[in-house]
């Protein structure tokens, strides 16, 4: 009896350690800011963590990052800048850079499958940028600046840039229903919104949108706004009824006194990529 019992243990004990060996050790950074240090075991519809022996699901629009050689902190300024400006960004151990989406984590050990069709092991990857971490606690905050050397995305090449020099840049990313701007408003108040970027609306890679909506024109159902096209820029105050923006050339009053939220009008956004600079100013 002893035996028998002892067998179905050690069976446990030496699965257990073999998914630690295979598994990779990271810093993950969640978009409001947490950090904690896990062992990265899965991707599915959320990645699976393993903290300190314990199991922990996060859902994937909720890490921003994964850092497999720091602390997710310590990066630099052209990193922040370039991932806010391009989109998901890897950051290689031999300091090879690419602009690609984490698709999937398959095999033993783990390896990172990429919107670009590339594949890496993570013992070869140094970051995982999932989304802009500019306004992520505990990065250098480079995009919402205006004062320093960074630069928003310039606007379509046909409407050059209205916006004056005081005009707040807003990173908006696609794969997050609702961006806090840090923009307080009071009702009435006139408010010009210059946005630039592109998007990609799903894992098909012609799904694309701009601020006025897809460039295909397709609407969602359930969409915050079903009345416009997919992928528009809107917005909204505090949680209340959302309006539409898009690509405007015209002032907008604001509907209520609050906090200004700008977003993507998309019913599904974790499968989003890209993001949006919306420049924010009072004509």
């Amino acid at each position: 009896m002893r035996r028998q019992f002892l067998i179905p243990v050690l069976v446990g004990i030496l699965a257990l350690g073999a998914a630690q060996a295979f598994a990779q050790s990271a810093t993950v950074v969640l978009r409001n800011g947490e950090r904690f240090q896990a062992e990265v075991m899965d991707m599915g519809r959320g990645f699976s963590f393993r903290v300190n022996g314990a199991p922990r699901s996060v859902p994937i629009n909720e890490v921003v990052m994964l850092d497999f050689g720091g602390d997710g902190r310590n990066v630099s300024v052209e990193e922040v800048t370039k991932v806010s400006s391009t989109g998901p960004l890897v950051v290689m151990r031999n300091g090879e850079q690419f602009n690609a989406s984490l698709r999937d984590l398959t095999g033993k050990p783990l390896e990172a499958a990429f919107s670009n069709g590339r594949r890496a092991s993570l013992s070869d990857v140094a970051r995982i940028y999932l989304s802009p971490v500019n306004n992520v606690p505990g990065f250098p905050a480079v995009a919402t600046s205006t004062s320093g050397s960074q630069q928003p995305v310039a606007p379509a090449p046909d409407r050059p840039s209205q916006a004056p020099p005081r005009a707040r840049s807003v990173v908006v990313p696609s794969n997050v229903q609702w961006t806090n701007t840090c923009v307080n408003l009071i009702r009435g108040q006139s408010v010009r919104f210059e946005p630039s970027g592109e998007i990609r609306l799903s894992f098909n890679g012609d799904d694309i949108a701009r601020p006025a909506g897809a460039l295909s024109n397709r609407h969602s159902g359930s969409a915050p706004i079903p009345t416009i096209p997919a992928g528009a820029l809107i917005g909204r105050i505090n949680n209340g009824q959302p309006f539409s923006i898009g690509d405007p050339t015209q002032a907008f009053q604001m509907p209520e006194n609050g906090r200004l939220f700008l977003g993507v009008n998309d019913d599904h956004v974790a499968d989003n990529s890209g993001n949006y600079v919306v420049r924010i100013w009072e004509p």
